[in-house]
């Protein structure tokens, strides 16, 4: 589940703690599931960045551009891009957009693949320890609670 954008570790980690799953198998399948598709996006969208058809149609967007709106979400992560740098987005980028939009809004903002792979990877590394963390203390608080 953590691979499907949208639902991404910020549900998938407390929803597998909370049914009870161990919680560090369900960090690392979280972790692997969210990543994995990560790289397959940065290499995927570079490869297809380097073909004729993509240069053509960025020739047409930017003439587009003039005259429409940009989506919400996207021009969050723009500002957030041009604002913080990659090391901004990819810290937020998992709570704001999600990670696999920040990803491919850093590479058409021409941040570098590698550079990219690493920062989404440490980022989605410190959710997931974050939310496995929150998810077991907040499990155990609410058990004792009720």
């Amino acid at each position: 589940m953590a691979a499907t954008p949208w639902l991404e570790i910020l549900i998938v980690i407390p929803l597998g703690i909370g049914m009870g799953l161990d919680p560090f198998v369900v960090a690392l399948l979280s972790f692997a599931g969210n990543f994995l598709p990560v790289l397959f996006i940065i290499y995927v969208l570079h490869i297809f960045q380097r073909t004729r058809t993509y240069r053509k149609w960025k020739v047409l967007q930017r003439r587009k551009r003039r005259h429409k709106k940009k989506k919400s979400r996207s021009l969050k992560a723009q500002r957030l891009f041009h604002k913080y740098g990659l090391p901004g987005l990819a810290a937020l980028g998992p709570a704001l957009t999600g990670i696999h939009l920040a990803v491919v809004i850093a590479l058409s903002l021409q941040a570098g693949k590698h550079r990219t792979a690493w920062w989404m990877g440490l980022s989605l590394m410190l959710w997931t320890v974050f939310l496995t963390i929150a998810s077991v203390l907040s499990i155990d608080w609410i058990q004792k609670v009720f």
